[in-house]
């Protein structure tokens, strides 16, 4: 193992890094690779100016990668420096050998040295190979369960009814503080969630491709907003791209070449291009969660026929979100989430607290 170093990545690595991603394609219901433009870290940038990459490396050739990002967010009350652990990829004739676990070692020992108080990590539900990460052996300490992730890829195959009690538009500069503080206050019924300020929706707002205001939603009633949601399109920064169909989806896609040109049906995925997808982001209501449902259903209509084949919403299993999303048809991907902490002492509060851990948008990555 003398042969492979571990390294912090620099702006030269960038073919090469994107050169791993696709040998490093992610296979289930639709095999795809992640491809990160214009650079592979150009979102991260953006989103936490203190992201970074570690890369592994055999002579002149990448055959690993793993990236952190940071947020401030807030956990059971109290805020915390939290870094989400993201791109964990390692070439297939490497990951039997102990390439990968110095590769994450090798970055668990560089936050340590940082002022981060909580790293969290996601890892496809049944996929064993990661989870010796997550077991406290060879000096990496050990994760705490947080609990199962669902992407819902949801399928705008019908028009639904909408609440009439609300009115749908996109929200004036005049609303932002508006915005801040409902999204703010959201995040209260969770026991891990960002810390999120006006200035940093002014930020993202501002830098972001695809999070303008004209991207987000609010329902009104009476003049107030009630909910609110952003749908970004994230393909200036990543698309996912399809090399394969199983079965089941297989027979989805041939329905939707058949019969979109007789109705207004969501464009099929198509080999060998990305995959049309919309994020439902920044998603939250005051006390209202039938405004929030109907947000979702306006949504629905609006891209129905578009140019984007899923309309995405990732969440915790039992983030309350999901239930205004019960009236739609669409395909889950399950994934679950682990945390390390310099402080292994709150893991005891985290196991007791039945509430779920807020999705922040540096998370989705």
């Amino acid at each position: 193992m003398s042969s492979i170093t571990v390294r912090l990545a620099e702006y030269s690595d960038n073919d090469k890094i994107q050169a791993l991603s696709r040998r490093c394609y992610q296979q289930g219901m639709i095999t795809l690779f992640v491809n990160r433009t214009s650079r592979f870290n150009t979102l991260h940038g953006l989103l936490d100016g203190s992201a970074w990459h570690m890369v592994a490396c055999k002579d002149d050739e990448i055959i690993g990668l793993v990236g952190v990002v940071h947020f401030n967010g807030v956990v059971l009350g109290k805020p915390m420096k939290i870094g989400y652990m993201l791109d964990l990829r390692v070439d297939e004739a490497y990951r039997s050998g102990l390439a990968a676990f110095k590769l994450v070692k090798t970055a668990v020992d560089y936050l340590q040295q940082t002022n981060v108080d909580m790293v969290i990590v996601n890892f496809l539900k049944n996929n064993q190979r990661p989870m010796v990460f997550t077991s406290g052996r060879g000096g990496l300490p050990a994760a705490r369960f947080l609990g199962e992730n669902k992407i819902f890829n949801l399928l705008s195959l019908f028009r639904v009814k909408l609440n009439n009690q609300f009115i749908i538009d996109s929200p004036t500069d005049d609303d932002i503080p508006a915005l801040a503080e409902m999204y703010s206050n959201y995040g209260k019924q969770f026991k891990i969630a960002p810390d999120f300020s006006e200035q940093r929706l002014r930020d993202y707002i501002t830098n972001i491709k695809g999070l303008s205001l004209e991207n987000f939603l609010v329902a009104r009633q009476n003049g107030e907003i009630k909910a609110m949601v952003a749908c970004w399109d994230e393909h200036p920064y990543k698309s996912y791209q399809v090399l394969k169909l199983n079965p089941s989806i297989t027979a989805v896609n041939t329905v939707l070449k058949v019969c979109s040109p007789f109705d207004i049906l969501p464009g099929p995925i198509k080999i060998n291009e990305p995959l049309k997808q919309l994020s439902l982001v920044y998603y939250a209501h005051n006390q209202c969660p039938e405004a929030l449902q109907t947000l979702f259903g306006y949504v629905n209509n609006k891209y129905r026929g578009s140019k984007y084949t899923l309309i995405t919403l990732y969440a915790q299993n039992n983030d309350p979100a999901f239930k205004a999303m019960h009236r739609f048809r669409g395909i889950s991907v399950n994934s679950e989430m682990y945390a390390f902490a310099r402080d292994i002492s709150i893991f005891d509060q985290l196991d007791q607290d039945p509430r779920p851990v807020m999705i922040d948008i540096t998370m989705i990555l």
